[in-house]
């Protein structure tokens, strides 16, 4: 920026990401490579709706607007490890003179969902298509406005490493390691990577609660840049803004915090009696699997946003799903718009359903109880105060309590675990502190709206608009997930 008689010069453009990026219709895919003097450098291959060209400059205009590349400290993969270049090369001469053939993103699905039953057992035939729609989209998530996480669930030697390392071959930069500040700013920062959890239990240790803040609003492109805290090996901590949002899977034996589990699709993993080859650059051609990705990312990210865009205003004139549950959904069905039928999408999209539901946050009986207790308090009334007192004496069900501690609790403590489940819940609109104690502003509006989120009763999964049509049930147990007969 300069500064000329007191005016301001400053760049008027679009900051693009060197590993992979959307823009104004414009894709850069990056990489890095060594040059014939043995030299590292980047390349850049860029797609618009005219042709597919490579670059190595790091600020360009193009059809009237100007790009820079944020390069800043950010190591992009090698070329060699994920592509060629001789083939890119060659890919984008084909292309623009018409001789690429035909590359078809229904094929590419086939293929992965084919490997994925070499290497993978699963209970159902849809979630072979959920996870192969996943991958294919790690490749377009910068289109989408919010992309699900894949968490896999299951007991020890039940296919989690198998899976994870399955991923680790076929999704965008793919990258395993365990859920840390550094290997988020690898990944995620750098490479713009799938960032593969293992051992995810971790997360719900103490000390890692700013990780899974960070991790659960990075299921968003809103929540992408974030201000990251990281120890300096002099002492004290360094803050530097690093991008968040990407694709990402957790595998773990529990559950996982329930704010981040509720931005997962759960896949259920059952322990095989077959024994699978390992997903090795031995066993598969995998760089080859991901040479035809990459050539569908630089040939069709036009029409997958087209599909997007168009699927976002379908669903605003149809209500049928709404929320965080939709946002999770387009992007697969927007893979699965361009590779199965109509009918095989309803039915992925009904097991989809099913996956997401199991996921969703249960609350234990105490909390369901004070829910309750609050609702059934306003009778005609709109707004109601209430103190924890009030509350308690309404819970007549000793045995509740043993839901907060296993121990006997006086009063008070009650008391405090009430205050708990009403801030957890955002139960009040307003809360004061009186002589007598705290008082709480409940509007039954809103209450009744948690309610019908939380406290699933035959009253409000029948009548409520408050809840998607299609997830009106939830799931009890794996049993019911893998049931074929099962319907919501």
């Amino acid at each position: 920026m300069n500064q000329k008689n007191n005016k301001i010069e400053y760049f008027k453009g679009e900051f693009l990401h060197p590993s992979l990026d959307v823009k104004n219709g414009l894709l850069i895919l990056g990489f890095r490579f060594i040059s014939k003097d043995l030299k590292e450098e980047n390349i850049f291959a860029c797609a618009n709706n005219q042709n597919v060209f490579l670059s190595q400059e790091e600020y360009f205009d193009l059809e009237g607007k100007r790009y820079s590349i944020e390069m800043k400290k950010r190591l992009l993969a090698r070329i060699e490890e994920k592509w060629d270049l001789e083939e890119l090369i060659n890919f984008i001469e084909n292309y623009n003179s018409g001789r690429a053939g035909t590359l078809s993103i229904k094929k590419l699905f086939e293929k992965i969902k084919n490997l994925l039953k070499k290497y993978v057992e699963l209970e159902m035939e849809e979630d072979y298509s959920i996870i192969s729609a996943w991958v294919i989209g790690t490749y377009f998530f910068p289109i989408f406005s919010a992309f699900p996480f894949l968490h896999i669930r299951a007991p020890k030697q039940s296919g989690k490493t198998q899976c994870l390392n399955f991923l680790k071959q076929v999704c965008f930069n793919a990258v395993k390691a365990k859920p840390t500040f550094p290997a988020l700013s690898d990944t995620v920062d750098s490479l713009r990577g799938t960032y593969l959890i293992d051992q995810a239990d971790l997360l719900k240790r103490k000390g890692n609660e700013e990780l899974v803040e960070i991790l659960t609003d990075s299921y968003k492109r809103e929540g992408g840049k974030r201000r990251l805290r990281f120890p300096e090996k002099q002492g004290g901590w360094k803050t530097i803004e690093q991008e968040a949002y990407s694709p990402k899977v957790f595998a773990s034996i529990g559950d996982l915090p329930e704010d981040l589990a509720d931005r997962c699709v759960s896949i259920p993993f059952i322990r095989s009696q077959r024994n699978f080859p390992e997903p090795s650059e031995e066993n598969e051609n995998w760089k080859e699997i991901r040479r035809e990705l990459y050539k569908v990312l630089l040939a069709e990210f036009s029409v997958i946003k087209s599909t997007y865009e168009i699927l976002n205003v379908q669903y605003r004139q149809n209500s049928k799903i709404v929320g965080r549950n939709l946002e999770l959904w387009l992007p697969l069905e927007t893979i699965l718009k361009h590779c199965v039928e109509e009918d095989e999408k309803e039915k992925i999209q009904k097991r989809y359903t099913q996956l997401y539901g199991y996921t969703e946050y249960e609350p234990n009986e105490l909390e369901k109880e004070v829910i309750e207790v609050i609702y059934k308090s306003f009778n005609d009334n709109e707004e109601i105060k209430l103190r924890p007192p009030e509350i308690r004496e309404e819970i007549q069900d000793e045995n509740l309590w043993g839901f907060w501690k296993d121990r006997d609790l006086t009063p008070h403590q009650k008391d405090i675990a009430i205050g708990f489940i009403i801030k957890k819940f955002n139960l009040s609109s307003d809360k004061k502190n009186t002589n007598k104690g705290v008082v709480y502003l409940f509007e039954k509006k809103k209450v009744l709206k948690i309610r019908n989120l939380y406290c699933k009763t035959e009253e409000n999964t029948s009548n409520s608009p408050l809840l998607p049509e299609n997830n009106k049930n939830s799931m009890k147990n794996s049993e019911e997930l893998g049931n074929p007969n099962y319907s919501l």
